[in-house]
């Protein structure tokens, strides 16, 4: 299983981004791709922030994710273990959400975790490969 994280879903859907087209091939040929409902709400967040899509669009770009790859909502106990962990593994500040994707990732069983942003997840996963199209 395979964990994509937003940078991913982000390139995969604008076809405009610089990398849309490895992200897209991350995201086709990952082994059971799957991701987690905050990172929907991270990639809508980016496309109408940064990349300033109508909210109409971003909304729908989203949600057909669900599609494509599998979606879970994460579960507080992910939400507890994150923090809990949080010291020991050098989290701070908004790191918390890398690590809450981490944790998610790990309890799902990932075996690699896709990003465009590997130094997010190094401290927060070492026992996961990270992997950057």
């Amino acid at each position: 299983m395979t964990f994509l994280d937003t940078g991913i879903l982000v390139g995969a859907l604008l076809e405009s981004h610089p990398e849309h087209a490895v992200c897209v091939a991350a995201l086709e040929e990952s082994d059971r791709p799957f991701t987690n409902a905050h990172a929907l709400a991270e990639t809508f967040a980016t496309l109408t922030g940064f990349y300033k899509v109508p909210v109409e669009a971003a909304g729908e770009l989203t949600l057909a994710l669900q599609n494509t790859i599998t979606v879970e909502a994460l579960a507080l106990v992910d939400h507890q273990t994150a923090i809990r962990e949080a010291r020991s593994r050098g989290v701070m500040g908004g790191g918390i959400y890398d690590s809450l994707h981490a944790t998610f990732a790990r309890r799902k069983h990932a075996r690699h975790i896709v990003t465009r942003n590997p130094s997010h997840f190094q401290h927060v996963a070492p026992d996961i490969e990270i992997l950057t199209p």
